[in-house]
């Protein structure tokens, strides 16, 4: 069982037909590639360097963190 029917349109849930299968290798190629190169792009596209684990050299010490804006007073 599907947990998403393949075959219900994502707009209205309607019934969709297949109209065609494809199986010539190269146009399935032509299909696909522009989808893998722009899916791989948007994967690399957020990285980046951890956070660094040393204190600046020039802070102080460290704050308190401040409390939520909604958050109780403190006593």
């Amino acid at each position: 069982m599907f947990e998403v029917d393949p075959l219900a349109c994502p707009t209205c849930r309607g019934a969709m037909r297949l109209v065609a299968f494809i199986t010539q290798a190269a146009v399935i190629d032509q299909i696909l590639t522009p989808l893998c190169t722009r899916a791989a792009h948007a994967a690399h596209a957020d990285e980046r360097s951890p956070p660094s684990t040393r204190a600046p050299a020039s802070r102080g010490t460290a704050r308190a963190p401040r409390p939520f804006a909604d958050a109780p007073p403190v006593p």
